[in-house]
């Protein structure tokens, strides 16, 4: 199995999960929502900087670099996953998992066509039939 799906096979599970507890942490109205993120946000921020620092990834980096292009696209990475996961969780603490989960899911086919606008990336008549089909599931599995 090629590493990157690996990572991906991790990350699915992790989302997965993290569906199940963000649901059971908020489920008595005890935590909110935010609360239930700033929490997970600790100990994301925490293992992203570690991780970093372990692998020495700031030892060529230099403050001119922060205001790089490259930099611009990392700050709306994070804008970005900020809005993804706040929505998230704010939708799990109101609505049912088995609806929520597919719908935010189609960020799948999301990020796939961007990809393919703005990458570059080939438009094949599979992906075109895999993206159709996946928005027709998606509209299967999260109707009530």
């Amino acid at each position: 199995m090629t590493n990157y799906i690996a990572w991906a096979l991790i990350g699915m599970v992790g989302y997965s999960f993290t569906t199940l507890f963000v649901k059971l942490a908020t489920r008595s109205g005890q935590f909110s929502s935010f609360l239930v993120l700033a929490i997970a946000c600790v100990f994301t921020f925490t293992a992203a900087v570690a991780i970093t620092l372990a692998r020495g990834d700031l030892q060529n980096v230099t403050a001119k670099d922060f205001a790089s292009p490259s930099a611009g696209f990392a700050y709306a990475t994070g804008l970005a996953l900020t809005v993804a996961v706040m929505s998230l969780f704010r939708a799990l603490s109101l609505g049912p998992a088995s609806i929520v989960v597919p719908i935010y899911g189609m960020f799948i086919a999301g990020g796939a066509v961007l990809g393919i606008i703005f990458l570059h990336e080939p438009l094949t008549a599979r992906k075109a039939a895999g993206l159709a089909l996946a928005v027709v599931s998606i509209c299967l599995i999260a109707k009530k």
